[in-house]
């Protein structure tokens, strides 16, 4: 896993903030930034790039074992002690609600959702497909939306 600091590159998004994101490896990484999966957390552009980062370099040496309270509580957020664990407990369950209480259009996203914005369909909420390049489009006609990570079923 490859973890990447990235920054939004639309100059008036109004939090600029950095923001991180988890890889399988830097192919892994230009493939999703291809395909217009990541997403500003702030304000939504497409438009992404690496922030400055300096490398993370393993020690040789062993460390000593952390010696943890027996009084920690536990809950579905800590018990996991990798973070890349507690975030796909969130998108699942962001997933989940999504699935309750939107219907889902697959590849007729973007089209459902202009019939929306114009008022030619009803109005209610939606998920589905949609590439980058129509995401761009519902942008640049106003048309509000969440690029959301789909994270896979725990099995």
């Amino acid at each position: 896993m490859i973890k990447y600091s990235l920054k939004c590159g639309e100059e008036n998004c109004n939090k600029n903030e950095p923001f991180d994101g988890w890889f399988q490896n830097s192919t892994s990484f230009e493939k999703q930034i291809d395909a217009g999966y990541i997403s500003c957390p702030y304000c939504g552009s497409l438009s992404i790039k690496k922030n400055l980062m300096s490398p993370s370099v393993k020690s040789t040496k062993e460390k000593s074992p952390k010696i943890i309270s027996k009084n920690v509580k536990h809950n579905e957020l800590n018990k996991n002690s990798n973070k890349q664990i507690d975030m796909m407990v969130i998108l699942r369950n962001l997933k989940k609600e999504i699935q309750k209480n939107a219907e889902f259009v697959g590849k007729n996203f973007t089209k459902e959702a202009k019939a929306i914005h114009e008022g030619k369909s009803k109005e209610r909420a939606i998920y589905g497909q949609a590439e980058a390049k129509d995401l761009e489009e519902l942008k640049s006609k106003n048309i509000d939306f969440i690029n959301v990570p789909w994270a896979q079923d725990d099995n």
